[in-house]
């Protein structure tokens, strides 16, 4: 790696040997400064707030104890039923729950307490934006691939979700317009980005990014593969 003029990556890359590429002074493919710099989805939030990035409206729990009591404790200014709460490090859906009641919100205490229990901290409530549809773009270098899903409130397509057409044009380029500045203010270049959208509004709202996701809406590995080596081909000629 010492002797390399350019460090191509897995995105499954561990932040030491990252950051051990960064520390040499070499150019890298992907380029993920900031992915390991805000971590988990409370550092995701984060990210959008300090880039002044559109986001949902969101509170970021770093420990159940945050609620008290205690002496440093502040309130917290809940958002009306029904809220969304997502686990710190979930993929998939796999923590994410709609509260539709105290007692919702009691059983997913109960749940958050043991993802602590296991050493995994932090959570986020956010407000709930209900829409049949949602956007992920996939960014792959230079391409930008847009692709809607539909469905009930969990609308991955390991959960609740199936592929659709675009329902509105005009959003899907407000999404894509928020991609490119993402991109352009961290240097991103390798992840898939989820949007919701503020029915009142339109305004498309970054959900959360995904630095390692699914292929089946790409077409498979193959055409993964495909794109992966085109963007890799256009950056070591860009920076050779």
């Amino acid at each position: 790696m010492r002797e390399a003029e350019i460090v191509i990556f897995p995105q499954t890359v561990p932040p030491e040997l990252y950051f051990f590429a960064r520390q040499l002074g070499k150019r890298v493919f992907p380029h993920y400064d900031l992915r390991f710099a805000f971590p988990g989805k409370i550092g995701q939030i984060m990210l959008f707030e300090a880039l002044s990035l559109p986001h949902p409206r969101t509170i970021c729990v770093p420990r159940i104890c945050a609620f008290g009591p205690h002496p440093g404790a502040t309130e917290i200014p809940f958002p009306p039923y029904p809220f969304v709460v997502k686990g710190n490090h979930g993929h998939e859906g796999r923590e994410v729950f709609l509260v539709e009641s105290s007692k919702d919100w009691e059983e997913i205490l109960r749940i958050l307490r043991t993802f602590e229990a296991s050493g995994r901290y932090g959570f986020l409530i956010q407000e709930y934006l209900p829409w049949d549809y949602d956007l992920r773009v996939v960014v792959i270098g230079k391409r930008h691939l847009p692709f809607w899903r539909k469905g009930r409130f969990l609308k991955n397509l390991v959960q609740e979700g199936e592929v659709a057409e675009c329902p509105d044009r005009e959003l899907e380029e407000r999404a894509l317009k928020v991609v490119r500045a993402l991109c352009q203010k961290t240097g991103f270049n390798l992840m898939a980005v989820d949007f919701l959208f503020r029915p009142e509004t339109g305004e498309a709202l970054l959900n959360e990014i995904n630095f390692v996701f699914g292929l089946r809406l790409l077409g498979g590995e193959e055409r993964f593969r495909t794109y992966l080596r085109t963007a890799v081909d256009e950056f070591l000629s860009t920076n050779s």
